[in-house]
C-alpha cells in the first residue's frame, strides 16, 4: 500500500441500521471498518440477518483522492477478509468506494488570496 497524506479522515461508525443482528456482530463489523489501513471514511453502514442465518453487510468507504485504484480494490478486499473472519455469518458483503472529487482550488489566481493580519 502507498501512505497519501492528502486527506481529512472522518468517520461515521455507527452501523445505521441492523436489524435482527447480535450487537457483537454489528461492533466487530465496525471495528473492522474502522481499523483497516487505508479506509479514510466510513459512510453509511447496512447491517442485516438473512433468512437461514446469513449476514448481509452493505458499506460505503471513503478514500483519499490521490488513492491509486490498485490500493482501492486491495483495501476492499481486506475488509471483506476481516468482515468474514470477524462474523463467519457474513456471507454477502457490498463495499461501495467513494473516492473524494478533485479539488477545483489546486492553483487560484493569487488576486483570490487574502492573508489576514494579526492587527
Amino acid at each position: 500500500m502507498t501512505g497519501h497524506d492528502d486527506r481529512e479522515t472522518t468517520t461515521d461508525t455507527t452501523v445505521a441500521h441492523t436489524r435482527d443482528v447480535d450487537p457483537g456482530q454489528a461492533m466487530a463489523i465496525r471495528e473492522v471498518l474502522i481499523g483497516t489501513a487505508g479506509v479514510q471514511s466510513v459512510g453509511e453502514v447496512v447491517v442485516h440477518r438473512l433468512e437461514g442465518g446469513d449476514v448481509l453487510v452493505a458499506a460505503t468507504l471513503g478514500f483519499g483522492r490521490r488513492t491509486p485504484v490498485s490500493d482501492v480494490v486491495a483495501v476492499l478486499g481486506e475488509v471483506k477478509a476481516g468482515i468474514r473472519a470477524a462474523v463467519p455469518a457474513a456471507r454477502s458483503i457490498v463495499l461501495e468506494p467513494e473516492v473524494a472529487a478533485p479539488r477545483t482550488d489546486v492553483d487560484p489566481p493569487t488576486d483570490t488570496i487574502i492573508i489576514r493580519g494579526a492587527d
